[in-house]
Formats: structure tokens, C-alpha cells, sequence
């Protein structure tokens, strides 16, 4: 389906309008999971750090290629190797009594593997089972020294709100911060006041508006995916965006709905 719905962004909204970064790429999947990046932020880090990892880690394996002595520590209190397995058993099960395909059992085992090879095996890249909230995002940040280049990405399902004053403390540490932001329309004059606190260092690189949900009650998607990166590192910059999303580069995030074509003022 490339059918669009389209709306005019706000004139209250209009701080999310992104800078034109010319180098922009797609790190992680083509779809769900994938962000906008510039590969010389990738490069300038020294470690990465994602706050929430769920059933898909695309952006994760695509970093350990682009920087493979780089490490990876990701936090998520919600799966594990055992939840994994758990999962391609019961795919099995149901396979077996005919009510599953085979595709879905494979790609079952194929996740299970992968899980295993990428975060068990690989001592680069850690999965800690840690539930983050503030005190303890607090604590796995001070376990980095400033002077070391962090990538930081976020998709903790709305929990992004309790952590945004941390990430603003912590600004030096990060080349570039990705979140992926919900529930916008209840804080939208929150996520102002972020993007304003870290305008002198950060620039708006890149927003992906996700069409799983719909529009808020302020005539917004409620989720969409935000690229930051760090000043003055995010080179070639030219204007500001005219219209999302960016062909070639974003993708629907589910291929069978309408996507969302964003203007600006």
C-alpha cells in the first residue's frame, strides 16, 4: 500500500521540523527497527547503549558491523535467552497441531539463534536485565566517563518521559541520541523544552512518524522515531526539511496502512 495520509504540521509544532543533514543513511532494518543515521556519528563513538530491545535488535547488528571493536550494552528487563526459547517452543507446539506455518516456526528458531550468537556468544555486546527507570539509568550512566563517546538509543515503550532530564544532564557523554517517542500528544510541551535544552549542542536531524498508530488529539502522529546528533559533528547542513517522509531513506513501518506525509510551514 503507498497510499499517505497527509497533514500540515501545526504551527505550535513546528519545532519538530528537522535540519537538512545531507549524509543521512538507514541503519537496522528497512522497516521496524530501523533509524536515520550519518555513519561518521557511528564512527565517533566508542560504545553504544539501548534502552530497550524487545524482539528486534536490526539497528544493534548493523552498529557492530559499521564499528565492530565498538561495544554494545543493551538493557531490557522483559526478554532473555529462556524467553526465546520459550517462544520457538511453543511455535513448534502449534506447528505441530497445524495451527501455525512453517515460516512463522522458522523465523521462531532463526530468532532464537540469533539472540544467542549476537548477545550470549559475542562478549562485544552485552544484554543486561535491567528494568530501566530513572535511578537506574542514573546508575548505568555513571559507569561512563565523560570523556568517552556514547551512541545512545531509546525505545522503552513511553518510559522515555521519566529519562529525558537525565539524558540532558548526561549530554555530554552522547554523539547522537534516537528515541522513539509515544503517547506525543499528553507531552508535547515536554519534548519542546528537551529539544530547546540541547539546541546549543544537538540538531533535530530526522524525524519518521510511525504509521502503527494514528494521529494524536494535536493533529500529530503519536509515535514517531527522532534523530539528534551532536554539533558540530553533523556536518552539511542546509536548510530545513519542506516534507517527511524522505524517499529513499524511511520506510512504513507497517506496509499495510497508509503512511503519514508531514508538511511543514
Amino acid at each position: 500500500m503507498n497510499d499517505f495520509v497527509t497533514l500540515s504540521c501545526p504551527a505550535e509544532l513546528q519545532f519538530l521540523r528537522p535540519i537538512i543533514v545531507e549524509d543521512l543513511c538507514r541503519v537496522g532494518n528497512l522497516s521496524d527497527g530501523g533509524y536515520a543515521m550519518t555513519l561518521s556519528a557511528i564512527e565517533r563513538c566508542n560504545h553504544f547503549i539501548s534502552l530497550g530491545l524487545g524482539e528486534n535488535w536490526s539497528f544493534e547488528k548493523s552498529v557492530s558491523k559499521l564499528k565492530p571493536n565498538a561495544t554494545i550494552d543493551i538493557f531490557d528487563h522483559t526478554v532473555s535467552l529462556t524467553f526465546f526459547a520459550r517462544k520457538a517452543l511453543k511455535g513448534l507446539v502449534k506447528f505441530l497441531l497445524f495451527q501455525d506455518s512453517k515460516e512463522n516456526l522458522l523465523g521462531r528458531f532463526s530468532r532464537l539463534s540469533d539472540y544467542y550468537f549476537f548477545w550470549v556468544k559475542n562478549d562485544k555486546n552485552n544484554h543486561h536485565k535491567i528494568k530501566i527507570m530513572r535511578n537506574s539509568l542514573e546508575e548505568v550512566l555513571s559507569n561512563y566517563p565523560t570523556p568517552e563517546v556514547l551512541g545512545l538509543k531509546i525505545d522503552i515503550e513511553g518510559s522515555e518521559w521519566e529519562i529525558l532530564d537525565l539524558i540532558v544532564e548526561n549530554q555530554a557523554k552522547f554523539e547522537f541520541v534516537l528515541i522513539e517517542v509515544h503517547e506525543f500528544d499528553r507531552h508535547a510541551d515536554q519534548l519542546k523544552f528537551f529539544l530547546n535544552v540541547l539546541s546549543d549542542s544537538f540538531v533535530l536531524a530526522h524525524l519518521h512518524a510511525n504509521n502503527f498508530e494514528n494521529l494524536g488529539s494535536n493533529g500529530f502522529p503519536k509515535v514517531f522515531e527522532i534523530t539528534l546528533l551532536r554539533l558540530p559533528g553533523a556536518a552539511n547542513l542546509a536548510g530545513y526539511r519542506s516534507e517527511l517522509p524522505i524517499p529513499g531513506l524511511d520506510v512504513p513501518n507497517a506496509k499495510n496502512r497508509p503512511d503519514f506525509l508531514i508538511r511543514f510551514q
